[in-house]
C-alpha cells in the first residue's frame, strides 16, 4: 500500500503543480522554461522525469537471478537450460524540485524503479541536498564513484563494483579548483551471517569519506569507509565487527567522446558496499568480517554520433579460509560487451552480452551467458 501511495503523490504533485500553474500565470508568461515547470512568480521549479526501459533477456545457461546478471547466483552443479523473459522493471519515475534561497539552491529529489516484489515501485533515491555542499537522505554511497558506472543494458553492474545506496548526511567542499572533498555519516549494516541464535546492534553510522580530482575529462577518485556491528547471542559473550575498505577509480577522455574507466576497491568487509553479507562466523563461531577485493575495467567507445559500445571486465573475491562454509563464493567474474544505437529523443536500442563464473570456496565452479536487448526513451 505504501508503494502505491508514494507513486500516487508522485503523480499528483507533477500534475496538481501543472494545473495550478496553468490556472495561476498571466497569459502572456509561459510557465515551462527549459523543461522545467515553473510556479507563480518565481518561487521554485520542478521537472517529472526518467525513462521507460524494455528488456528482452535470454539465458543460455541457468542462472537465479532472471531479471538482472547477478553473477553469485550463477548455479555451481552444472546444470543445463535455457530460459527467455521479458520484463520492464528498470523503468524509472523521478521528481525534481528546486527553489533558489539565500543560502543556495535547495534541491529534493525522489526517484523509483519497479525492482520491488512483484513488479511493485521500490524506492531509489529520496533526498534533499543544500546548494554544492549539504545533502541528506538516501542516494549514492559517498563510496560510491557514479562517474564510473558502466552504461551496460543489464541492471545489476559488475560484480565486483562499489555499488551502494544508502541513507546519509553528507557535507562536500572544495578545496581547491581541482580536488573536492566529502563527509559523511551513513546507514549502518546488519548484513552478518550468525553462528548462533542473537541479534545484531549497530552502536554507530557507517563513516565515508572521499577525494575526488578533476582536470578536463580526466577524473581520480579515492575513498574509504569504516563500520562497527555487535552481536548480542541470546547466551555467550557479545561479540563486535569492524569492517572498512578502499576504493581507488578513475575516468579517462582519450578522444571525442571515448574514455577507459578502472576502479579497485579492497578490505575487510568491503562487501558492505556491495549489498552483501561482510562477515562470517569462523569454526570457532567467532565473527570475522570477509576481506574482499574488486579489479574493473571498461572502455567505452562511440563509433559515430549514433553508435557506441561498451567494453567491461570485472574480477572480485573475497579470503574465506577461516570460514567452513562451502557454499560460500570465492571469486566471481563479470564480463559485458554491448552495441547501442542512439536515436533521437533521447531513446536508444542496444545489443548487450553477458559472462558470468562464480567459483565456491570448495573449488565448485559454474558459468552462465546472457543475451540481452533494449529498448530505452526518455520522459
Amino acid at each position: 500500500m505504501k508503494n502505491y501511495l508514494l507513486i500516487a503523490s508522485l503523480i499528483s504533485c507533477f500534475f496538481g503543480s501543472y494545473l495550478y500553474a496553468q490556472n495561476t500565470v498571466r497569459p502572456e508568461a509561459s510557465n515551462k522554461v527549459d523543461g522545467w515547470w515553473q510556479a507563480p512568480g518565481g518561487e521554485f521549479k520542478l521537472r517529472f522525469g526518467g525513462y521507460v526501459k524494455a528488456d528482452f533477456i535470454y539465458d543460455f545457461k541457468p542462472i537465479g537471478s532472471p531479471s538482472f546478471f547477478d553473477v553469485t547466483q550463477i548455479p555451481t552443479d552444472q546444470s543445463e537450460g535455457q530460459a527467455a523473459r521479458f520484463q520492464a522493471m528498470e523503468t524509472r519515475l523521478n521528481i525534481d524540485v528546486r527553489k533558489a534561497t539565500e543560502l543556495g539552491e535547495i534541491r529534493a529529489f525522489v526517484e523509483g524503479d519497479f525492482y520491488g516484489s512483484g513488479n511493485s515501485f521500490r524506492l531509489r533515491h529520496a533526498y534533499v541536498s543544500l546548494g554544492k555542499h549539504w545533502l541528506a537522505g538516501q542516494s549514492w554511497s559517498t563510496f560510491t564513484d557514479v562517474n564510473i558506472i558502466p552504461p551496460t543494458l543489464d541492471f545489476e553492474k559488475p560484480a565486483a563494483y562499489a555499488f551502494a545506496r544508502h541513507a546519509q548526511l553528507r557535507y562536500t567542499t572544495a578545496i581547491s579548483p581541482k580536488w573536492e572533498w566529502s563527509l559523511a555519516v551513513e546507514d549502518p549494516s546488519k548484513a552478518i551471517v550468525l553462528p548462533t541464535e542473537g541479534s545484531v546492534e549497530t552502536p554507530m553510522p557507517d563513516l565515508v569519506t572521499r577525494f575526488v580530482w578533476t582536470s578536463g575529462r580526466t577524473q581520480i577518485f579515492l575513498a574509504g569507509f569504516y563500520a562497527r556491528a555487535r552481536f548480542l547471542p541470546d547466551s555467550g559473550k557479545i561479540q563486535n565487527v569492524e569492517a572498512y575498505g578502499v576504493n581507488t577509480s578513475f575516468s579517462m577522455g582519450v578522444s571525442n567522446k571515448n574514455r577507459v574507466f578502472g576502479q579497485a576497491i579492497y578490505g575487510p568487509g568491503i562487501s558492505r558496499q556491495r549489498f552483501g553479507n561482510f562477515a562470517e562466523p569462523d569454526s570457532d563461531g567467532q565473527i570475522k568480517p570477509l576481506l574482499g577485493f574488486g579489479l574493473n575495467l571498461g572502455y567505452e567507445h562511440f563509433w559515430s554520433e549514433k553508435w557506441s559500445s561498451l567494453f567491461l571486465l570485472s574480477h572480485g573475491g573475497e579470503h574465506l579460509e577461516f570460514s567452513d562454509n562451502t557454499d560460500l563464493i570465492s571469486q566471481n567474474t563479470y564480463a559485458a560487451v554491448n552495441l547501442l544505437w542512439h536515436l533521437p529523443a533521447h531513446s536508444l536500442v542496444g545489443l548487450e552480452y553477458l559472462y558470468g563464473n562464480r567459483t565456491d570456496i570448495n573449488d565448485l565452479s559454474g558459468d552462465a551467458h546472457r543475451l540481452m536487448m533494449s529498448l530505452k526513451t526518455d520522459l
